[in-house]
């Protein structure tokens, strides 16, 4: 058997009323009530429960049904308000519960309960009738972000946002190629913004990077290797671009790609991941580099004439000039130039002094 919402609430009416009705009658009948006294306590019972089973839907289910409806009409800022001024409202109550529970029941009773819901009630009316001054004030505290459609998770496996130094760098566009960058890169409207303002500046360096980066920008925006896109990104206030930059990364979580090192520790401070393109190009930099000196094995002869071939631990092939006849043999060699293959590299070196490890 389905039993509805306003039956509970109507029994639940009868039931508290008439309970008020026989305490009321009970403390004005006093210690030794006569019959005629307990006819009235009887009688107020019942008319409180009366009272109760005809109108407790009316004062209970129907406000409900309308506070909800009023919820769903009002704007989030708007609701935010009246919670905080009902909050308000019912820690002042909270103050006046404790002289108010001290008068004769059974005003001490019933007075904390009507007051706490009046405060509230007031407290509530007050901050939705200066909901505009109570969201200038949440606004001042945390900044809002409006951010479009391709924030929503699940859209993409990842995002990546750019700032504009790694944008006029111009090697994340050679990342973005290799396909090592599984997402999207995210250009907030502010950096292109900045973009522009460089492009424009009477500084023939500054005009010169802001072109490089649009440049860069409108390419990459043509590979699509990976997605690139402009975030029309709504921040309140006059912020930089690195805070505004960091301030989207926190909301999102979403790391940011960039070579500005002050960016950098700022971002770390606040527990924004950074990825870093200058780290990036130092991490696989070759691990030999012209004038280094290696110690060898001469392990087989080369192609050209005196020619010593020795490997590296990791396999690069390393071709020792004049070396051929100290096969076997662990030399000295001082690397001169470093040839980059699509299989690998090949490293180039001249022994050292002309002699052979003892």
């Amino acid at each position: 058997m389905k039993v509805s919402l306003n039956f509970l609430a109507r029994i639940l009416g009868m039931s508290l009323l008439a309970y008020i009705g026989n305490s009321v009658g009970r403390v004005l009948s006093g210690a030794q009530p006569s019959d005629t006294e307990q006819t009235a306590t009887q009688l107020l019972t019942l008319a409180g429960a009366g009272l109760g089973l005809l109108t407790t839907h009316r004062w209970t289910i129907e406000p409900a049904q309308r506070g909800i409806r009023y919820i769903k009409s009002i704007s989030m800022p708007e609701l935010i308000a009246i919670l905080f001024g009902a909050l308000l409202g019912l820690l002042f109550a909270l103050l006046l519960a404790v002289p108010l529970a001290q008068l004769p029941r059974p005003f001490g009773q019933f007075l904390p309960l009507v007051t706490a819901l009046a405060l509230a009630y007031l407290g509530a009316v007050i901050f939705s009738a200066r909901k505009k001054e109570f969201g200038s004030l949440l606004r001042s505290a945390r900044t809002p972000l409006v951010l479009p459609q391709m924030f929503d998770s699940g859209r993409l496996p990842a995002r990546y946002l750019l700032d504009t130094s790694a944008i006029i760098d111009g090697r994340i566009a050679q990342v973005g190629k290799t396909g090592f960058i599984n997402g999207a890169l995210i250009v907030p409207n502010f950096v292109l913004n900045e973009l522009q303002t460089l492009a424009d500046s009477a500084d023939d360096m500054r005009r010169a990077k802001g072109r490089r980066g649009l440049d860069i920008l409108n390419t990459m925006q043509k590979d699509a290797t990976p997605p690139i896109e402009i975030a029309e990104v709504e921040i309140a206030g006059a912020q930089p671009v690195d805070d505004k930059l960091v301030l989207l990364a926190r909301q999102y979580q979403c790391p940011i790609i960039t070579n500005d090192h002050n960016l950098g520790r700022v971002a770390e401070l606040h527990g924004v991941k950074i990825l870093s393109l200058n780290q990036l190009s130092d991490a696989v930099r070759p691990p030999v580099i012209s004038g280094q000196d290696l110690r060898v094995l001469i392990r087989d002869t080369g192609r050209e004439r005196d020619q010593g071939i020795s490997f590296l631990d990791d396999g690069t092939m390393v071709v020792v000039e004049d070396a051929r006849r100290l096969i076997g043999q662990e030399v000295t060699a001082t690397v001169t130039r470093v040839h980059q293959t699509q299989t690998g590299r090949i490293v180039f070196a001249h022994l050292s002094n002309g002699s052979a490890a003892k």
